[in-house]
Parts: C-alpha cells; structure tokens; sequence
C-alpha cells in the first residue's frame, strides 16, 4: 500500500499554489489517514480540460499504481476535469482497487470506507452518481443544442453545407437566388401547371437553355422549390412577430 500525491501547477500564476505548499498539505493530509506520501508528481502547465490519464505526470502515476494504493491531491478539479472524463476515472480507478483522496472534498471519492467496523459508502457513490447525471446532461445538452443552432441557422436562412440546390448560390454564410436559375424555375413551374409531363419539360429545358436534366431531376428541383417558399413565407412571418410583439 503505497500513497502517492498528485501536485498541480495551474497557469495562472496569481491562483497558483506553490509546490511546497502542496506537498506540506498532501503529508499532512495523509499522516492524518495513517500514511507516509512516498512519491509526488508534480503536473505543470497543463489544462484543466485535458483529461487526467493524457497528462504528462498523471499518466506516470497511474501507470505506476498498484491494488491498495492510495492517490492524494489538493483540489478535484485538478483531478476531475470534466464530468464524463471524471466518471471514468473513479470508475477505473474503482476497478484498479485504488483510493482517490480530494482534500477539498474530504472523502475517498474511488472506494467505500471504513468507519468504526461499519462498511459505509462515504462520499464515492454520492459522487459518482452526481457526474454521471452531469455527463448524461453535457452530452444531452450538447446534441440538443447542435440542433437547435441547426434549426435556426436554417430559418434565418443560412447555408448548412450539402448540395446547393437549383436556383440558388452560396455567398458567404447564406444562400441567395441564382437569377438566371430562378427564371428556369418559374418556367417548370409554368409548364407543369400547364399539365406538362415531366419528360416533356426536360426537352423543353434543352431546347431552351441547354440544360441537361433528367424528369427525377425536374420534379426535385419543383420540391425545393416548395421548400424554399415555404422557410421563407415562416421567416417573414417570425419577423412580423417579433416587430410586432
């Protein structure tokens, strides 16, 4: 059983806690649990955000430890990361039969403890449930919100990538009318409520401007065509709204 502690240079020099600092308030926190911090690793420089394992010095130290092993560190947000990088980390660490001491959370965050012969939980399973939920949240919230953004991008009219369909151009982040296409469109237009087939628009397209489309191609750009006045009759009607609350 060997206790190691983990140290944390944040780059912000003014929130810094010095390394002897850390070290004094680590032995100490282990002398109170029985133990003798036998090794520490120092981490410098590296962002909060970068998951625990992908860490220089973390990484050393976890490829180091053993079943009974005991891991101290000063904050756990210096250990945690994130939500989702903080359940799988108790969760291997659970797995490793390895302890995970936070001082600021007072608790072995990894394993049960001991209290006076009675096996209690502690603050582990209390912990763990918490990220999960905030992990399930992060991705939930993170999907939802793509969409959303997705959705009104689209109603204020903006290119989303993909085929750019008939009648149209890309410029910049929107698509505007392409005018010669758009004079095309009114013409199938015309021709198709005049009962024209499909097959017949197509070679009165060729006759016309040379366009080489087949009868599927037709009836698709017609659909978008629907589609397009569609967005923008609901894009006229949530300007008026919003003029007119």
């Amino acid at each position: 059983m060997t206790a190691l502690g983990y140290i944390y240079l944040t780059m912000d020099r003014e929130s810094q806690v010095t390394v002897a600092e850390q070290q004094r308030a680590i032995q100490a926190y282990a002398k109170s649990l029985g133990l003798t911090v036998e090794e520490f690793f120092v981490e410098q420089g590296g962002a909060l955000r970068t998951p625990f394992r992908e860490r220089k010095e973390a990484a050393r130290l976890l490829a180091g430890v053993q079943p009974g092993d005991t891991l101290i560190a000063l904050k756990s947000e210096w250990i945690l990361g994130s939500a989702k990088e903080g359940v799988r980390l108790i969760l291997s660490l659970r797995k490793a039969s390895v302890s995970l001491f936070c001082m600021d959370l007072k608790e072995n965050i990894s394993l049960a403890t001991e209290r006076r012969l009675v096996v209690s939980e502690g603050g582990s399973s209390l912990v763990l449930a918490v990220l999960t939920a905030l992990a399930a949240c992060e991705t939930s919230k993170h999907g939802e919100s793509i969409k959303a953004t997705k959705r009104h991008q689209k109603r204020e009219g903006k290119y989303l990538g993909g085929p750019v369909p008939f009648g149209w151009q890309v410029e910049g982040e929107y698509l505007i009318q392409d005018r010669k296409q758009q004079q095309i469109i009114k013409e199938i237009v015309s021709l198709r409520s005049d009962r024209w087939s499909y097959r017949d628009i197509v070679r009165k397209l060729q006759e016309r401007h040379a366009l080489q489309v087949s009868h599927e191609g037709v009836r698709r750009i017609l659909m978008s065509n629907a589609q397009k006045k569609e967005e923008e009759g609901k894009r006229k009607s949530s300007g008026k709204k919003k003029k007119n609350p």
